[in-house]
């Protein structure tokens, strides 16, 4: 059995199930030049040629949301089969192979499969996310094809020599009508019919034999095809100003998803991403209009509603009251609380965040780490706030300051891949590379992620108390697994934090920020 991984293959071969548009003769070669999507094919059975074909053809049928040209008609084709089915012999349909009816028929199984509405929603003038899956679904059908061809010598000749030999006949049918031989022409059609039947036959059963498998393959594609999409939304910007990566071009998107694809650590740091960053944006939701003040301080003449007495709000409750309420609504003289701004919201510093990458950190710990401080760091340069990030373990080695005023997400994309850990623990380090090293400006946010503990020096710590109290830096530690004693000698509050509980994470980090 000759099985190769190779790349698809730009062909201009005849159509096995949709005539392509020209839309799709210009899209689908740019995604494979670009792309360059490997596929395993059975090389003893059929050509990469005939792959390719298909993919274009699916790439066709989910860009175009299944408005499509048919070599023969969706509704004619079934109705063929059906009336094989019910024991009837059909003619065969103007423009039908029998040596294509596996592929009609797995093309109905996508169509019809339970997760092709989502997918086609995704798909539907996404040049990206139509060849994308169109890869995913020709590279989960050929593990079923070659489970079919290993299993069945009859269905290897069907997809092979008889398949090739059916060619043959047909173009030896069409030289000897075109030179008058109408007997010979005649047994070749005879001949051509019986093959065309066998392949058929054989192909038909083969899909009935195997459709629980293929079905199943069309949802382990889809499934697959949306883990890159979404760890690429996880990894992206969108349009908001952050340190996610700009993926506004499709060569951009197909560079990542070739790196999600190779690359297992950034695909597990992607979902953590995702998840780390779903629960602080619902839990930044859910907090309190007001959350942004501190104290009543008085009360002042407005229209929101949301900060009326309820004495105001208490008008609207009654008919007679209506008019009035709407009449101070109208003309803003509704009495409303008036709040004292947070200060620290008014007038904030930059973000310093130092994260422990000693060898214990590997593991969950390490993607949380890296996630938390991605979420931090983009919702800090959304805020117009400085970001730097120093990762450390007995020393400091590696930093990266992210400017609220630049584009940063390549930057910290490839600062997150290098990160590895390794070593031991050093909060010394940590002290000393802020009151010497760091560059604070005053009121600075400063954030300590660590798993460990160690003993800090009487000296350091006195000199870093001095220099956080003059410069009106507040320090938080975040503890993943256990609380470490010596933070509290330093740091303005020491949390402990279960890398489990995004939801409570986002909390804490919310709150330090805040």
């Amino acid at each position: 059995m000759n099985i190769q991984n190779d790349f698809l293959r730009l062909t201009k071969s005849d159509p096995l199930v949709l005539k392509i548009s020209a839309l799709t003769d210009f899209l689908w070669p740019s995604f494979v030049r670009e792309t360059s999507p490997q596929v395993k094919y059975l090389a003893d059975h059929f050509h990469i040629d005939k792959l390719s074909r298909f993919g274009s053809e699916l790439f066709e049928f989910l860009y175009c949301g299944g408005e499509v040209n048919p070599v023969v008609g969706l509704e004619e084709i079934e109705l063929y089969f059906r009336a094989k089915q019910d024991g009837e012999n059909p003619g065969l349909p103007k423009g039908y192979k029998p040596e294509n009816a596996l592929w009609h028929k797995i093309l109905n199984d996508v169509a019809l499969s339970p997760v092709y509405t989502s997918m086609a929603q995704r798909c539907v003038g996404d040049h990206f996310n139509a060849g994308n899956n169109a890869v995913c679904i020709i590279n989960e059908l050929s593990d079923v094809m070659q489970e079919m061809v290993e299993t069945s010598s009859a269905v290897a000749q069907a997809m092979a020599e008889k398949a090739e030999e059916l060619s043959e006949t047909r173009k030896a049918f069409m030289e000897a009508m075109k030179a008058g031989q109408t007997e010979k022409a005649a047994e070749l059609k005879q001949k051509g019919k019986e093959l065309g039947d066998q392949i058929e036959s054989v192909l038909e059963n083969a899909h009935a034999e195997n459709k629980a498998d293929i079905d199943q393959s069309i949802q382990e594609a889809d499934r697959k095809a949306q883990e890159i999409e979404s760890a690429m939304q996880s990894l992206a910007a969108g349009d908001q100003k952050g340190v996610g990566l700009k993926l506004d071009d499709l060569e951009a998107k197909r560079e990542l998803a070739k790196r999600l694809k190779k690359n297992k650590r950034l695909m597990a740091f992607a979902k953590r991403l995702g998840a780390l960053r779903k629960a602080w944006t619902s839990r930044k939701r859910a907090k309190k209009h007001s959350s942004s003040y501190s104290d009543i301080v008085g009360a002042k003449m407005s229209d929101q509603i949301t900060k009326a007495f309820p004495s105001e709000i208490a008008l609207a409750g009654t008919p007679e009251g209506r008019a009035l309420f709407a009449l101070k609504y109208a003309q803003k003289t509704l009495l409303t609380k008036d709040y004292e701004a947070d200060t620290k919201q008014l007038d904030r510093g930059p973000v310093v965040i130092y994260v422990d990458i000693s060898g214990s950190m590997a593991g969950e710990s390490e993607l949380w780490s890296k996630a938390i401080a991605h979420v931090v760091a983009d919702e800090c340069v959304k805020g117009n706030r400085l970001v730097q990030i120093h990762l450390f373990d007995t020393t400091i080695d590696q930093s990266i300051t992210l400017d609220p005023k630049a584009s940063n997400g390549v930057d910290l994309f490839n600062f997150i891949l290098q990160w590895f850990t390794q070593g031991g623990t050093s909060f010394n380090e940590v002290l000393k590379h802020a009151y010497s090293r760091a560059e604070f400006d005053t009121k600075a946010d400063m954030l300590i992620i660590t798993d460990g503990d160690c003993e800090v020096e009487d000296r350091i710590v006195r000199t870093f108390t001095n220099f956080k109290n003059e410069n009106a830096i507040d320090v938080r530690a975040f503890c993943i697994g256990k609380k470490s004693s010596s933070l509290a000698r330093f740091c303005d509050e020491v949390q402990l934090v279960d890398i489990h509980a995004d939801h409570h994470s986002a909390d804490l980090l919310q709150a330090a920020l805040s």
